[in-house]
Order: structure tokens, then C-alpha cells, then sequence
């Protein structure tokens, strides 16, 4: 998780046909937050794909994959 300093998640709308996973990443100090559902990734805006290039961002979403797919029960 080099470029991922810091993620939190939440469960949002739990028990409900819309239950996601809602998370936030730091990336070099800069904070970035999304939805996980499916085993997708779905940034919100500021997105990191306007000031992080493509290459990191795909390390990111690994990182950000493997996180939660150790860390989060579906």
C-alpha cells in the first residue's frame, strides 16, 4: 500500500437493498472517498484520476481491493 497512507470504511444503508461500503482513502496526504459494491471501486468527486496518474491509481485500487476484501464481510 505504498501510495495509500490511511482508509476507513462504513457500511452505509445497512440492511437494505443499497448496503455499500463507503470509504475513505488518503493518498499522499490528500483524502478521497468512494463507494465499494461488488467488488468495484466508484470514486466520488475530487476524483484521484485529476491529480494521480493512471499507473498509481491502479496500485491504489489494489490496494484498496485487497483492504477490503480482508477487512469487510458481505
Amino acid at each position: 500500500m505504498s501510495e495509500v497512507e490511511n482508509i476507513d470504511v462504513k457500511k452505509i444503508f445497512e440492511d437494505q437493498v443499497h448496503e455499500r461500503h463507503h470509504f475513505k482513502v488518503t493518498i499522499k496526504g490528500d483524502e478521497y472517498a468512494g463507494i465499494y459494491h461488488n467488488g468495484e471501486v466508484q470514486w466520488f468527486n475530487p476524483q484521484p484520476r485529476n491529480t494521480i496518474e493512471d499507473e498509481h491509481i491502479d496500485n491504489v485500487e489494489s490496494s484498496i481491493h485487497e483492504y477490503l476484501s480482508n477487512n469487510i464481510e458481505d
